[in-house]
């Protein structure tokens, strides 16, 4: 019993064709997708010189299940030694003076180049005091008050 087709059999050149053609828009635009699906219609239009598929959308389905995997498989394992660029943490040393101001109602001191929200407000903070900062902790400075303010 021979099963109907709803498209005829793509000739081994077109898919080849199309999964270069296919990874060399993926060299334009870089997003790393379109390639494994270029190399899914490369495998297919080179296994189709040896086997016969007997209709087109077996060759696009085999086509793109094989770029499903690939792209699942391999994409972390290819992009993430090439394009990760490592991650530079910046440790700020605590105990040294800020300036407090008043944003929004809320306060933050400048500290270290960046204004910092305050995590234990005082009452008796006034704008431009300066405070001794004793810890950075979640983009918040817990803050001291200094016994003689300038």
């Amino acid at each position: 019993m021979s099963s109907i087709g709803l498209l005829e059999l793509i000739p081994s050149w077109i898919l080849i064709a199309a999964g270069l053609i296919l990874i060399g828009i993926e060299i334009l635009f870089g997003l790393f997708v379109l390639f494994w699906f270029g190399l899914g219609l490369v495998f297919v239009g080179l296994v189709g010189l040896f086997v016969d598929f007997e209709h087109g959308e077996y060759q696009l389905i085999f086509a793109f299940a094989i770029g499903m995997v690939l792209l699942f498989a391999l994409r972390k394992k290819i992009i993430a030694p090439h394009n990760a660029e490592a991650d530079q943490l910046d440790t700020y040393q605590t105990g040294e003076i800020g300036q407090l101001s008043l944003h929004n109602d809320q306060w933050v001191v400048f500290y270290h180049g960046t204004h910092w929200v305050v995590a234990n407000p005082q009452a008796d903070f006034q704008a431009n005091q300066r405070v001794r900062v004793d810890e950075i902790k979640s983009n918040q400075a817990w803050v001291s008050a200094l016994d003689v303010q300038n």
